[in-house]
Order: structure tokens, then sequence, then C-alpha cells
């Protein structure tokens, strides 16, 4: 998957290309009565580490683990973020958004890796995480620090 991304700061005309592939992902349904029905909240935990830097783009490894309350269902992915662009896009991606203080780049990741959790939630029949969790997920992020 690979989304485009428009800068929200300075010159619109540049765009940071940001391609995610899905390592691993688990989808369990921890509660025999629950369905899709199911009222419950998840809390929404991420570890993003950057594991290689061009002045052209970045490679960053993630985890993100959400789970329910009550307990109904988990769900785990882990996967790689290819970020293609110049330096100060690259920078702007990894810097954390002013309103949630999360990095732009996790937003891009879980728009593209949303779509399957929705289809495994599906299949084994328990409620869906919402994107909506963004604006209070726990973000853990290991960047190198540049000077």
């Amino acid at each position: 998957m690979a989304i485009y991304l428009d800068k929200k700061r300075g010159d619109a005309s540049s765009k940071a290309k940001v391609s995610t592939k899905i390592r691993n992902i688990v989808a369990r349904k921890t509660g025999k009565e629950a369905n899709h029905n199911t009222s419950v909240a998840f809390n929404f935990n991420a570890t993003i580490e950057e594991i290689d830097r061009s002045n052209d783009g970045a490679i960053l490894s993630f985890q993100l683990l959400m789970k329910s309350e009550p307990s109904v269902a988990d769900f785990t992915v882990e996967g790689k973020t290819a970020m293609m662009g110049d330096r100060s896009e690259i920078e702007k991606m990894l810097a954390p958004d002013p309103e949630t203080t999360i990095p732009l780049v996790f937003t891009s990741i879980c728009q593209q890796i949303f779509p399957t959790i929705f289809m495994l939630a599906g299949t084994i029949d328990v409620p869906c995480p919402s994107l909506a969790l963004l604006k209070k997920a726990q973000v853990r992020v290991a960047y190198p620090t540049r000077a």
C-alpha cells in the first residue's frame, strides 16, 4: 500500500510518499459471547523506531497494540514503513502533530493498515477499533537525534 500526503504546512506542491508493509498481524477474539455490536473501548499503544535514514527517505519499524475493555478482542500489527521525499518533508512527517502530539507518519501508517484490521474484526465477529483512537493513542518513538 502507498499513500501520498500533501504537506499541511509550507509548499503545497511537495509531497512525501509513505508506503507501509505489514510483517505480522494477529486478531484475537478473547470474549466468547462478543460480537461486532459489543460495546467496548480500545486502548491503543504503539512503538515507532527509525531503522534507516538517507537524504531522500527513512525506514521505520512499528508495532501497534489494540486491546478492548472489556476484554473481548485484541489486535497486534507489526511492520515497516518507508518514507520517500525531500529531507524537510521527511522531518515534518516524523515531527509530532501540534494538536495530537503524535507523529504525522503514524497517522499515515494507521490509515493504511486499518482496512486490514476492519476486515479481520468482521471475520472473527468483534468490534473494530476506530481511527478516532489516534487522538488518544500512546505512541513511543525512537528517532536518533539529529544535529
